[in-house]
C-alpha cells in the first residue's frame, strides 16, 4: 500500500513538474511575442528623419530667389544622382526652377557657362518638370509652385507658337508634349498636340489627341484651369477651327460651339464663327 501511495505521489509531482514547465514556456513565448509586437510598435510610431530635410529644401528656395541658380543644380545633380534620393520629386522641380531662370536671365555667361542657349534652357526646364511630375504620381506638390507653373507655361506656349508660326511642326510638338506630361488636364496643350499632328498627316495620332481634348473638356468643362491655361486652351480651339474648317468642317464647328461655350464674349472667337459662317 505504501508502495502505491508513493507510487501515486511521485507521478503527481510528475504531472505538476511538466505543467509548470508548460506554464513557464508558454508565458515566455507570450513575453517574448508581446516585446517584439511593442518593438515593432515603437520602431512604427518613431518619426523617421526625412531623406532631405525642410532646412535643405528652403536653402533650395533661397537660392532661386536670388538667382544662384548653379548652386541649385549643383545640390540638385546630387540627389538625383544618389540611390536614397533619386525617388524624390522635389529635387527635380528645383532643376525645372533653376533652367527656367537661366532662360529668362540677361546673363549670357551663366547660360553659356552651362552650354545652354534660351530655348535649350527652357526645354531643360521642361525635361525635369517632367521627370517631376512622373514622381510626383499623386501630384501632391503642384499646387505649392503655382507662380512657377504659370511662368514655365507662359514661356513655352509662346515658343511654340513661334515654332507652329515658322511651320516647325515637329519642335512645336515637343513643347505641345511636356505641357500634357506634365499636366494630364491641360486640354488646350492636348488640343494644340493635335493641331501638330494635323499639320503631319498623322491620321490616328491626331484622332486620337483630339479625342483627348474633347473628353477633357466634356468632363472638367475648363474648371481647375489656370488663367494661362485658360488662354491656351482659347488660343488652342481658334487656331483649331482655322485648321480644319476647309478639311474637316463638322468638326471645325464642333470646335467652335465648345469655344462658345467657355468664352462666349470673346470677340475673336465671334469673328472667327463670322468668317467660317458658324
Amino acid at each position: 500500500m505504501n508502495n502505491a501511495l508513493s507510487a501515486k505521489m511521485k507521478t503527481q509531482t510528475t504531472l505538476s513538474t511538466w505543467l509548470l514547465s508548460l506554464l513557464f514556456i508558454g508565458t515566455l513565448l507570450l513575453s517574448t511575442n508581446v516585446s517584439a509586437q511593442k518593438g515593432n510598435q515603437d520602431e512604427e510610431e518613431k518619426p523617421r528623419k526625412p531623406l532631405i530635410s525642410q532646412d535643405e529644401y528652403n536653402k533650395l528656395l533661397m537660392w532661386i530667389v536670388d538667382e544662384k541658380f548653379e548652386n541649385v543644380l549643383y545640390k540638385c545633380i546630387r540627389y538625383t544622382e544618389n540611390d536614397k534620393t533619386k525617388k524624390l520629386p522635389l529635387p527635380y522641380l528645383y532643376m525645372g526652377k533653376a533652367y527656367l531662370g537661366i532662360h529668362l536671365t540677361e546673363d549670357n555667361e551663366l547660360r553659356v557657362k552651362f552650354q545652354v542657349d534660351k530655348l535649350k534652357a527652357l526645354k531643360n526646364s521642361l525635361k525635369y518638370t517632367a521627370k517631376f511630375r512622373k514622381k510626383d504620381k499623386e501630384n501632391l506638390h503642384s499646387h505649392e509652385h503655382t507662380v512657377f507653373f504659370d511662368e514655365l507655361w507662359n514661356e513655352t506656349k509662346n515658343a511654340a507658337e513661334t515654332e507652329m508660326d515658322s511651320e516647325k511642326y515637329t519642335k512645336a510638338r515637343s513643347y505641345y508634349k511636356y505641357l500634357a506630361t506634365i499636366d494630364p488636364e491641360d486640354p488646350g496643350a492636348w488640343l494644340m498636340y493635335a493641331a501638330v499632328y494635323q499639320h503631319l498627316k498623322s491620321r490616328k495620332e491626331a484622332a486620337d489627341t483630339y479625342e483627348k481634348a474633347r473628353q477633357l473638356l466634356l468632363e472638367f468643362e475648363g474648371r481647375g484651369l489656370r488663367e494661362v491655361q485658360m488662354e491656351l486652351l482659347l488660343f488652342a480651339i481658334i487656331y483649331n477651327v482655322e485648321l480644319l474648317k476647309d478639311t474637316n468642317r463638322a468638326s471645325a464647328l464642333e470646335w467652335l460651339a465648345i469655344g462658345e461655350d467657355l468664352f462666349p464674349e470673346d470677340r475673336e472667337l465671334r469673328a472667327v464663327k463670322g468668317s467660317i459662317g458658324g
